[in-house]
């Protein structure tokens, strides 16, 4: 199963994220230009709420430049951030997070489940984190795992799951054509079970704003590859 979560999010994730973050985009200049506007794209940054019948999807698209010439240390540094994710949280918003990995090491995905409790909504989640790097892009992608005999969960808490994907996009310059610039592209899925007008999901979406809009992302980027210029000043 994870083999084919790996390979599936490989295949179609790096073109997903560039479809989402086009149709942000020309939302956002359909926009401009009913306002007369004249800023431009990027950055970007989206956060939509869709009550359905019984549920609501929070989804968020958000899309930025970090001006930096190494694809492999922008990858390194998302890498970094999924794994600090217990610290993260705890750090930013007061939540403490338990994380436990179901399956082995060495296994090309790894399989987690995450408990987080305290500010906002209590969860806990089974969720797949894949990861892949060349020449042309980096990618991260995290998925939930809802039915699992194996691990099951138990589904009380009102929010059921979160889906995240990034993708890291080199941009050469013109003349020299080195690169100038990564593309960070990010989105976010949330879903609860609760209408959009509660309480508790306002509450929960003020809270995890920072990761919805981008800036807890990129500010841990940004934040990793300045400690590798002060640690390694020559080099960069």
């Amino acid at each position: 199963m994870l083999k084919a979560h790996s390979e599936r999010a490989f295949a179609t994730v790096p073109s997903i994220m560039r479809r989402f973050t086009q149709m942000g985009v020309d939302k956002m200049l359909a926009l401009q230009e009913q306002r007369a506007s004249t800023k431009s794209v990027p950055p970007l940054s989206q956060i939509d709420i869709t009550g359905c019948m019984d549920y609501t999807l929070v989804s968020s698209v958000f899309m930025s430049e970090i001006p930096h010439n190494s694809l492999e240390d922008v990858y390194a540094a998302a890498l970094a951030y999924h794994d600090a994710i217990p610290s993260i949280m705890k750090r930013h918003f007061g939540i403490e997070t338990t994380r436990t990995r179901l399956n082995s090491s060495d296994e090309p995905a790894s399989y987690w489940r995450l408990n987080l409790d305290g500010a906002g909504l209590p969860a806990t989640v089974n969720h797949v984190l894949c990861s892949e790097l060349t020449p042309s892009h980096g990618m991260v992608h995290m998925d939930a795992v809802m039915d699992d005999p194996l691990h099951p969960v138990a589904r009380e808490s009102p929010l059921e799951l979160g889906i995240s994907g990034l993708t890291m996009t080199p941009r050469k310059g013109p003349v020299t054509g080195k690169t100038v610039a990564i593309m960070l592209r990010w989105a976010v899925v949330y879903r609860y079970k609760l209408l959009p007008d509660d309480p508790a999901l306002r509450k929960d979406l003020e809270i995890i704003r920072p990761i919805l809009n981008g800036d807890l992302i990129t500010a841990s980027v940004c934040s990793y590859i300045q400690e590798l210029q002060q640690r390694s000043p020559r080099y960069y």
